[in-house]
């Protein structure tokens, strides 16, 4: 899988939107930093959604849904920061490294449909948005929850789409 084929299987999905609307339903505010118990919220939240992810502490990050399709090991990655989360879809295969934060991603993609397409802090939403808790424990499991949904997502088109690949080189075969 190119970048290219990777940002149209996104646009597929409706992948900018969908991130988008997170954003929006989560929007910075004010809120203490970091609250006491956000680990365990986070970790909450993932096993309600049946995950159970790799917390790395140094960086304070977590990688969950770890799964090899179409030769690449794909994954989300959440690092916890001081007001927001930053979220991240990739995939590493040997040679290929696809993927990186989710605000990018949705632009990204968004402009590879449409090149005119422009997000403006000035007249209108900021282009790469990040969902915010502001604080509130409550908000920030939903935002878990919501990613979790957004990598399953995504993984599932990627899936179809390797299926497809499948087909189509036994096809060729036959």
């Amino acid at each position: 899988m190119t970048d290219l084929e990777f940002l149209s299987l996104l646009n597929a999905v409706d992948f900018p939107r969908l991130y988008w609307e997170l954003c929006d339903r989560f929007p910075v505010g004010l809120g203490p930093a970091r609250p006491l118990g956000w680990k365990e919220a986070i970790i909450a939240a993932f096993q309600e959604m049946g995950v159970n992810p790799r917390y790395e502490r140094s960086e304070r990050y977590f990688v969950f849904e770890e799964e090899e399709i179409g030769g690449f090991t794909w994954h989300g990655s959440l690092f916890m920061q001081r007001y927001d989360v930053e979220l991240i879809f990739s995939g590493q295969s040997q040679d290929a490294h696809l993927g990186t934060v989710l605000a990018v991603l949705a632009y990204d993609a968004k402009r590879l449909a449409d090149p005119t397409f422009k997000r403006d802090r000035v007249t209108g939403p900021p282009p790469y948005p990040r969902p915010a808790y502001n604080g509130d424990l409550a908000a920030l499991k939903g935002i878990v929850r919501e990613f979790v949904s957004l990598v399953r997502l995504v993984k599932d088109a990627i899936r179809r789409q390797e299926g497809k690949k499948g087909e189509s080189e036994q096809a060729r075969a036959e």
